[in-house]
């Protein structure tokens, strides 16, 4: 029998969570330790033990994982399982909507997706060009945060853009007129979608009466990932319908998101009667992998359940290595990745995880001037961001005064000229520069004062491409701020120094960018020239379920983990802490973490000095192998860190925006 095979290739922990009689139960499933087989073997289990398939709801977080799941379930039952559905939360929430409309008022509504919701933000932002507003997919994110976790709107800004406070109440209008907008055209977006029917459960029993019948059992994925109002969702059903939901309280990492640690870390008082399971036999990883990670839970106040033990057995211990500066640090990476290929590893073997596409930045710099190739997954890559082909854009049209889409670019950056008077500057001028003297033959009348000069400026540097792009820099400065004020200005000016770095070497233009912006074999087109072998760099948000021989952990310095802006929140310290369990957690056979320790850390006075919440004070010597590179001196002894609060009560839910 299938389902027996099935059964005899779990392990005592998977196939007792599998199995279980009927009953609420939450599966602590640790990093590497089979979640998903145990959930498709749960599945299979009460299809074969006489659950009718279409009397089972599988919850998942993507259309992609719901259908892996199932196709394997009925690859072990065949046509028993036919009847078998999973789907996301979203999907789950439209199918009870459009069953019973009238149930749910959504008669006549139409469901607007994401890129529709980005459109009415942007009519919203049109509609008020006499206020200084984010973007529409910062506004969006603001909004959808607060309505998934019945927060306010202070709230919402003060978690995911602090610095965009001052604007609340003209951020708040927007998305007052944002709610008007749906109302009038009878649109709902996704989050409506959940929030109706959550709703609607909680004022009707009725209701949660009609949406429990249909089920006897809905088994959850990835339970750490949920928010307040899909656990809105699930909680009224409890008493007609069995919970199963596998996850890893150690994993939540989506906070910024809206997703709930307390969702599994109360589970058992959340739900009268539950059991909790562990998995705790890792797969994936060797034994001293596992001892740090282990041990990074263990300083924490809240008490993760479950120790991981290695299946694999020993291995090398964790290195550490330790410089003085981000641009070291990223040269490091570079040059161990290429050593390993000289020594017959795959480039595919290698992946560096990274907090953000800021903290990426000197490794991505490295890996092109060591010409090597890499994706990256969960940011955008270097020269493929905005703000830096706003820079180049100058030195491309420096360097071939016929490239319209570098002027195109160029020309709408500066306040007064959109597409169709650039188009007609455009017109006049770059005959003139092609058939003169570059772009010293244009009449300074042509263009604004500012952008000829900063041409001029760009000109007179080109066969110092480092300088060119300094002298660009410069110019552009006031123009490139005005743009990003409200979208990472800060973190986006700090790109063009590394650019400055990777340029040193050339002396022409036009060869800098032949190289890495006309044919970036090793970048840009890795994914669509279809080059399978690669180093991978990833955010650490992307890559949970990703596995890798070698993995770089990068930028564990004082300072990021925590962040100086989240070390006064033991809520979010405590997500950092996971944050970096994740990564740790992604390596098979090695695991390299880097660091910048830098000599005032070991100056400064301990008082409120982020250095002192770092999570990795007070490492034991003997769970790794430390390498201090020139330079970079040891980490100051630090006291043990304070015990966090417990986490807060449960509160009641508000639906709906709250605009404080």
């Amino acid at each position: 029998m299938a389902l027996q095979t099935l059964l005899d290739s779990l392990n005592d922990a998977q196939r007792h969570a599998a199995t279980i009689p009927r009953r609420h139960a939450l599966v602590l499933a640790g990093a590497g330790s089979g979640k998903t087989r145990t959930i498709i073997a749960r599945a299979a289990y009460l299809i074969w033990s006489g659950v009718p398939a279409d009397r089972i709801l599988i919850l998942t977080f993507t259309r992609r994982a719901a259908s892996e799941i199932v196709e394997r379930v009925r690859g072990v039952l065949g046509d028993h399982a036919t009847e078998l559905r999973a789907s996301t939360f979203h999907t789950w929430c439209m199918s009870l909507l459009r069953r019973a409309p009238h149930t749910f008022r959504a008669e006549g509504v139409s469901v607007i997706d994401q890129d529709d919701q980005l459109a009415l933000f942007r009519l919203v932002r049109s509609l008020r060009q006499d206020v200084l507003l984010p973007q529409a997919a910062q506004l969006a994110s603001m909004y959808s945060y607060a309505r998934n976790t019945g927060q306010t709107l202070t709230t919402a800004i003060q978690r995911q853009a602090s610095e965009l406070l001052p604007l609340k109440q003209e951020i708040g209008a927007a998305l007052s007129a944002y709610e008007q907008h749906k109302a009038e055209y009878r649109y709902l977006d996704y989050d409506d979608v959940l929030a109706r029917v959550a709703e609607s459960m909680a004022q009707s029993a009725a209701i949660r009466d009609w949406v429990a019948n249909h089920y006897d059992h809905i088994l959850v994925d990835e339970m750490q990932d949920t928010n307040p109002l899909q656990w809105q969702l699930l909680n009224p059903l409890q008493r007609r319908v069995t919970l199963f939901c596998v996850g890893d309280d150690a994993q939540s990492i989506y906070g910024f998101r809206g997703a709930d640690f307390r969702n599994v870390h109360q589970f058992g008082e959340r739900v009268p009667g539950s059991i909790t399971l562990r998995l705790e036999q890792n797969y994936r990883s060797t034994q001293p992998i596992l001892d740090l990670a282990n041990w990074l839970l263990e300083q924490s106040p809240l008490g993760y359940a479950g120790r991981l033990v290695a299946m694999r057995g020993a291995g090398v211990r964790p290195r550490v290595q330790t410089f003085s500066n981000e641009f070291e640090e990223g040269r490091w990476i570079a040059e161990d990745c290429a050593q390993r290929r000289q020594e017959g590893a795959a480039w595919r073997d290698h992946m560096i995880l990274v907090r953000s596409g800021y903290i990426a930045r000197p490794i991505e710099v490295a890996l092109l001037d060591r010409g090597i190739p890499y994706r990256f997954i969960g940011g955008t890559r270097l020269f493929e961001s905005a703000h830096m082909r706003d820079l180049l854009a100058p030195l491309r049209i420096v360097a071939n005064p016929r490239d319209e889409l570098a002027w195109m670019r160029f020309l709408t950056l500066w306040p007064g000229i959109g597409d169709v008077h650039a188009a007609r500057i455009i017109k006049r001028v770059a005959p003139v520069a092609a058939a003169s003297e570059g772009v010293l033959g244009i009449a300074a009348g042509e263009l604004p004062a500012d952008a000829h000069a900063a041409l001029r400026q760009v000109h007179q540097s080109q066969e110092q491409v480092s300088q060119a792009i300094a002298s660009a820099a410069a110019a552009l400065q006031p123009v490139l701020e005005a743009r990003y004020r409200n979208n990472d200005w800060e973190r986006r000016r700090q790109d063009f120094p590394m650019v400055e770095e990777l340029a040193r070497r050339y002396t022409s233009l036009l060869g800098f960018i032949e190289e890495y912006l006309l044919n970036p074999i090793w970048e840009s087109n890795v994914d669509r020239l279809g080059i399978e072998d690669a180093v991978t760099v990833i955010t650490i948000h992307s890559a949970k379920g990703t596995e890798c021989r070698v993995c770089y952990v990068a930028g564990v310095s004082p300072g990021n983990y925590p962040s100086a802006r989240s070390v006064d929140d033991p809520d979010e310290v405590e997500e950092e802490r996971r944050v970096l369990y994740v990564a740790l957690t992604r390596a098979q056979d090695e695991l390299i973490i880097t660091r910048r320790m830098r000599s005032q850390w070991s100056r400064r006075s301990r008082q409120n000095d982020p250095a002192e919440r770092y999570l990795l004070n007070d490492l034991p010597r003997a769970l790794i192998d430390e390498v201090f590179h020139d330079g970079a001196p040891p980490p100051p002894a630090a006291p043990a860190a304070p015990a966090a609060p417990a986490a807060p009560a449960d509160s009641s839910f508000r639906f709906g925006l709250t605009i404080d």
